[in-house]
């Protein structure tokens, strides 16, 4: 009887899989990359023991993970690019990919990819890695937003959140609810919005399922200032001049709005399902999730990040095999299911994916994820996004901190974009 070890198996070319990798590996010289990320304590687990696994079959590629404040990020990538000392990879928000790929910061991966690799991608988050009919990054998970409320509070008021989307609250149920946990359980403030650090992108639901949009639908025109865009304007006005949310959470604010709910300070908390792990570490009470409140419309966020290989690499081709390492189904399935977010592959879409904390609150929030608009996010993965983004976090900052009339702030909002727009 024979004995198969890896000697006969390189000889004999009947090796498959990591026996082919390994003896490969092994005749390649040493790379070293650098990838560059935020995240989560458990994002950042996720991501390293993915970086382990890819070692056991790519002995030869090194990969150190460097992590920066989500706060400092941005601003640190954008140093070390202009500097042409960009990391290898990095991670970016999919409201990002089209900046970095119209100044070639990002590069272009298309040719390491097969014909149809996009295919298995949802439409809305490979859509936000193109840029000219040619793929910038790859996608690698998604997220979104819905509603955390505190149980035992609505249970003594008597009140039951939703249990299905086509029940989820109106605008006006979901103020009534508010206005009852601050007149009957003594909150301050009975709920906060998650758009802090100017992520005023995040608004945009908000005038989506009010029927409104941003731009046209050729996207080359604003399309803001009219009575949708107002009316969406003055309802999330009301929530700080009807003293609903706390004063300090606006956009341009840093206050971490998953405290104030963790804590028992508010009672219904806006924000999405990578902040699981912390309040089922944190609160000392009931809690569970539902859906957004909708109006004439559902509307969610497109929330998520991609996954690309900056200009400054020396290796892009182990670069961009690491990158297909880490979005292949199994290594997907990995990293959301440890860092509770949601996957993008629509296979894992359709299915379900299997969480092993709180599986009933992610199945809201995958169930949400199906109502982030095309128009939206055709809109917040245009190339000047970074741009429109912080005109419309200054314009919302004054009428929800200052007083700025609503058809004062639409019609700035639509200065700005229309001077954006022929620039």
């Amino acid at each position: 009887m024979s004995t198969i070890n890896r000697r006969n198996l390189l000889k004999t070319g009947a090796g498959v899989s990591a026996g082919m990798y390994f003896g490969a590996a092994h005749a390649q010289a040493a790379i070293s990359l650098n990838m560059t990320s935020w995240g989560a304590p458990a994002e950042v687990d996720a991501f390293n023991q993915l970086i382990a696994k890819y070692k056991d079959v790519k002995p030869n590629v090194s990969i150190r993970l460097d992590i920066v404040p989500s706060g400092q990020y941005y601003q640190q990538l954008d140093t070390r690019l202009a500097g042409k000392q960009g990391p290898d990879l990095f991670r970016a928000q999919y409201q990002q990919i089209g900046r970095y790929a119209q100044s070639a910061a990002a590069i272009d991966v298309s040719k390491y990819l097969d014909a149809g690799f996009g295919d298995a991608f949802m439409p809305s988050v490979w859509q936000a890695v193109s840029y000219q009919g040619r793929i910038h990054a790859l996608p690698h998970h998604t997220d979104t937003f819905a509603l955390f409320y505190n149980a035992d509070v609505l249970e003594k008021l008597g009140v039951e959140p939703p249990k299905s989307i086509d029940k989820s609250w109106s605008w006006a149920e979901f103020i009534r609810v508010a206005k009852l946990m601050k007149e009957k359980s003594g909150f301050n403030y009975p709920f906060a919005m998650a758009w802090q650090n100017a992520n005023a992108y995040r608004w945009l639901m908000y005038l989506y399922q009010h029927g409104g949009t941003l731009l046209d639908a050729s996207l080359k025109a604003p399309a803001i200032n009219n009575k949708a865009g107002i009316e969406s304007i003055a309802w999330t006005q009301s929530w700080f001049t009807e003293g609903l949310v706390p004063p300090n959470t606006s956009l341009k604010s840093t206050e971490p709005t998953q405290n104030l709910f963790a804590t028992g300070k508010i009672g219904l908390l806006l924000n999405g399902d990578w902040q699981i792990p912390f309040i089922q570490d944190q609160a000392k009470f009931k809690w569970g999730v539902t859906y957004m409140p909708r109006d004439v419309a559902m509307a969610s966020d497109l929330g998520g990040n991609a996954l690309a290989i900056s200009r400054d690499t020396k290796n892009a081709e182990a670069a961009a095999d690491f990158l297909k390492f880490m979005v292949n189904e199994e290594n997907m399935r990995a990293f959301v299911v440890k860092a509770q977010l949601l996957p993008v592959r629509k296979s894992m879409v359709e299915k379900g994916v299997s969480y092993d904390l709180r599986p009933s609150e992610m199945k809201v929030f995958l169930e949400q994820s199906k109502t982030v608009p095309e128009h939206l996010v055709s809109t917040v993965v245009l190339p000047t996004w970074g741009r429109f983004n912080a005109k419309l976090a200054d314009e919302l900052e004054l009428a929800f901190t200052s007083g700025q009339a609503a058809d004062a702030t639409a019609a700035n909002i639509e200065k700005h974009a229309r001077a954006m727009l022929t620039t």
